[in-house]
């Protein structure tokens, strides 16, 4: 596995990636009209190719696929992680946040926080988040019971 940074020329395989783990593997927390609007906006190719630039954006792969994504702002706010739905429990998302938490450090942050789905909290959990705030998110008519998770660090 290789982790590097992510590229516009990305955007087409960070794509399909994010919608088929949304629609395989989120499913078993959440309902059809959940996962529809979640995944909704999967090919805004716009949206995804500013993430890129804006973001510290690493992709994982493998015989030049991509099997994870993940990202981070000089915040410290993890936007995004996701492994591919052929992809889970291989240590991918691990690898991709070992460098999201470097560049935390990079930035002298004293935390990292995310929205986290049902689905990622016990690996956030696993890697020393905590829950500290939840909320119900709307998206049209359709809701989401959220949490924001931060893991806290220390100096090195």
């Amino acid at each position: 596995m290789k982790i590097r940074r992510a590229e516009l020329k990305d955007t087409d395989q960070i794509s399909q990636l994010f919608y088929d783990t949304v629609t395989n593997i989120n499913i078993k927390d959440y309902d059809s009209a959940q996962i529809s609007v979640w995944a909704s906006g999967y090919n805004d190719i716009k949206k995804w190719s500013s993430k890129i630039q804006e973001q510290y954006f690493f992709v994982a792969e493998q015989d030049n696929k991509i099997t994870g994504f993940g990202s981070i702002t000089s915040e410290g706010y993890l936007d995004y992680m996701y492994v591919h739905k052929d992809h889970q429990g291989k240590g991918i998302a691990s690898e991709l946040l070992k460098y999201l938490v470097q560049i935390a450090f990079d930035h002298d942050l004293r935390e990292i926080r995310a929205e986290v789905s049902i689905t990622a909290r016990p690996f956030f959990r696993s890697k020393g988040f905590e829950i500290t705030k939840t909320f119900i998110t709307r998206l049209g008519e359709v809701e989401f019971e959220d949490c924001e998770m931060t893991k806290f660090l220390c100096k090195k």
